[in-house]
C-alpha cells in the first residue's frame, strides 16, 4: 500500500471512529508526507466543509456593514455641522436614521439599550412628553410640534446601541473642535474689524458677504452662524474642549495652540459676545475642571480664578461692563404689576412669574405638551403682555407642560448621566461628560435647552458619543 493510499485510509478510519481533528493531523505527522501527498490531505481538509470552510459573507451582512460605517461617518460630520448649519443637520439626522435602519441587530441593539442608565433615562423623558399631548390647551398642530422638538432626545439611545468605537468618537469630537476653532476665528477676525463691510456681513444684492450673520450680530457683538445666547454656551464648552486637547496632545506646538484658542475662547465669551448665559456656563465649567484635577481645593482655587477674571472683564470690558450692570438694574426695578419694555431679563422674570403661576394651577399634569403658548396667552391677554413661545428656562417649561413627572424625568436624566460617568473610559472622556451636564443644567436655567435646535442637538449628540459602552455588557463593547 503506497503512503498516499495509506493516509486516505487512515482519514476513512478517524471519520468512522469520529475521532478529534486533531488525533487525524497527529497521525499525518507520524508520516514523512511527500509533496503530491501534502497536496491530497489538504484536498480532504478543504472538503470537508464544516471543519475549515466558512460560507461567503451575503448582500445583506455587506449592506449592513457598510450602514455601520456610515453611521461613524455621519456622526463624524454631524460634530461638524452643529454649530453652524441647521439644514445639514436634517439631512445628516435622516442618513444616519436610514443607517441605523438598514444596521440591523436589533436583540443587541435592545439590550445594549436597556441596560444602560442614559439612554433609559432619555427613552423615559420623551416618552413622558408624548403622553404629555395626549392632553392640554395646545392645538394638534401645536403638540406635534412639540412632541418633534423632544424627538431629537432619542438620538441617545440611537448612538447607544450602535457602541461607538473609541476611532469614531476621537474623530467625531475632534470634528466639533475644528468646528468651534473656525466659528471662534471668525468671530474675532469680525469683532476686531478685520473684514470691512459686506466681507463678512450686511449681505444684499450690492454686498456679497462671505459669512451671513445672525440678525443680532455685529462688530460690537460678533456671534457667527448662531444668536449669541447660543454661540457663547457653544463656546463656553469649547474653552473646555480646547483645554482638554492639550492636555491629551503629545506634540508640544499642538498642546499649545490649543492652550490659545483656549484662551482667546474665554475672551470671546467674556469680553466679546454679548451671552450671559455664557458666562455662568463658563463658570460652572471651571468649577468642574478644577476639581477635576484639584480635588476640593480647586473649587476654592476657581472661586478665586473665576472672581479675578470676571473683576478683571467688568474693568476691561465695556460689553461685559454694560451687560451686568442691565441685568443687576434689571432684576432690582423689575415689578410683575408693571408691563416690561425692551429688557430681556425683566422679560424673562415676567415669563417666570406668570410660567410659575401656570404651574401653580396644573402642578400634577400640566397644560400638556404643546400647551404652553395657549395657557400662557389665556393668562395675560387681559393685560396684554406678550406671549412668549417659552418662559426662557426648561425647567419651569417642562413642569408648566407635563407636571412634576416631567421635571423629575428631566433632573433624573442628568443624574443619570452624572452618575455614568464613572463608567466612561479615560479621563478626558470623563471631564468632558461632566462639562456637558454642567452645560445643559445651567444653560436650562435661561434657556430652553431641549427645545432651541442647536443646543439640544448637540447635547444628544455628544451624549450618545460619550456614554455609547457605558452598559455594562462586556460584548457591547468596542
Amino acid at each position: 500500500m503506497t503512503h498516499a493510499k495509506k493516509n486516505l485510509y487512515d482519514l476513512c478510519q478517524c471519520r468512522n471512529l469520529k475521532e478529534r481533528p486533531s488525533k487525524f493531523k497527529l497521525d499525518l505527522a507520524e508520516h514523512r508526507v511527500l509533496p503530491h501527498e501534502s497536496v491530497m490531505a489538504t484536498t480532504e481538509q478543504v472538503l470537508d466543509t464544516k471543519l475549515t470552510v466558512d460560507p461567503p459573507p451575503g448582500w445583506v451582512d455587506r449592506l449592513r456593514a457598510e450602514a455601520r460605517r456610515a453611521v461613524g461617518w455621519t456622526t463624524t460630520a454631524l460634530g461638524f455641522t452643529i454649530p453652524i448649519w441647521a439644514l445639514a443637520d436634517g439631512i445628516l439626522l435622516t442618513l444616519l436614521i436610514v443607517c441605523w435602519t438598514v444596521g440591523g441587530e436589533w436583540r443587541q441593539r435592545v439590550r445594549r439599550i436597556t441596560a444602560n442608565p442614559v439612554a433609559l433615562a432619555a427613552l423615559l423623558l420623551f416618552g413622558w412628553m408624548l403622553v404629555g399631548s395626549l392632553w392640554g390647551m395646545g392645538s394638534m398642530e401645536e403638540r406635534m410640534l412639540a412632541v418633534k422638538k423632544y424627538a431629537d432626545l432619542l438620538l441617545i439611545p440611537l448612538l447607544i446601541s450602535m457602541v461607538i468605537t473609541t476611532q469614531e468618537r476621537n474623530r467625531a469630537i475632534f470634528a466639533l473642535a475644528i468646528s468651534l476653532a473656525a466659528i471662534l476665528t471668525l468671530s474675532l477676525v469680525v469683532g476686531w474689524g478685520v473684514l470691512p463691510a459686506g466681507g463678512a456681513m450686511n449681505c444684499g444684492p450690492s454686498s456679497p458677504c462671505i459669512v451671513k450673520l445672525p440678525d443680532s450680530c455685529d462688530i460690537s457683538n460678533p456671534c457667527i452662524f448662531k444668536k449669541h445666547t447660543t454661540h457663547n454656551v457653544l463656546m463656553a464648552f469649547g474653552v473646555l474642549l480646547f483645554g482638554v486637547l492639550a492636555w491629551k496632545s503629545s506634540h508640544k506646538c499642538i498642546r499649545w495652540a490649543w492652550y490659545g484658542a483656549s484662551c482667546l475662547a474665554v475672551g470671546n465669551v467674556l469680553l466679546m459676545v454679548q451671552g450671559r448665559t455664557g458666562y455662568a456656563v463658563l463658570a460652572g465649567l471651571a468649577l468642574v475642571a478644577f476639581y477635576t484635577f484639584f480635588g476640593r481645593r480647586g473649587i476654592l482655587a476657581a472661586i478665586v480664578v473665576l472672581g479675578l477674571s470676571f473683576s478683571a472683564a467688568y474693568q476691561v470690558s465695556f460689553s461685559f461692563h454694560t451687560r451686568v450692570n442691565l441685568a443687576v438694574s434689571a432684576v432690582t426695578q423689575w415689578n410683575p404689576q408693571v408691563a416690561v419694555k425692551d429688557d430681556p431679563i425683566g422679560w424673562r422674570l415676567e415669563y417666570f412669574y406668570h410660567t410659575a403661576e401656570i404651574i401653580q394651577d396644573h402642578p400634577l399634569m400640566g397644560v400638556g405638551t404643546g400647551g404652553f403658548v395657549q395657557a400662557y396667552r389665556a393668562r395675560v391677554e387681559q393685560a396684554g403682555l406678550d406671549v412668549p413661545p417659552h418662559p426662557h428656562n426648561q425647567y419651569l417649561f417642562t413642569m408648566a407642560q407635563v407636571g412634576i413627572v416631567g421635571l423629575c424625568l428631566l433632573l433624573w436624566s442628568f443624574v443619570q448621566q452624572w452618575r455614568s460617568v464613572a463608567l466612561i473610559e479615560g479621563d478626558a472622556y470623563r471631564l468632558l461628560a461632566r462639562g456637558l451636564v454642567i452645560t445643559i443644567a445651567i444653560g436650562s436655567l435661561f434657556q430652553p435647552m431641549l427645545n432651541d435646535h442647536t443646543e439640544k442637538l448637540f447635547f444628544c449628540w455628544l451624549s450618545g458619543l460619550l456614554y455609547s459602552g457605558t452598559d455594562r455588557l462586556p460584548e457591547t463593547r468596542a
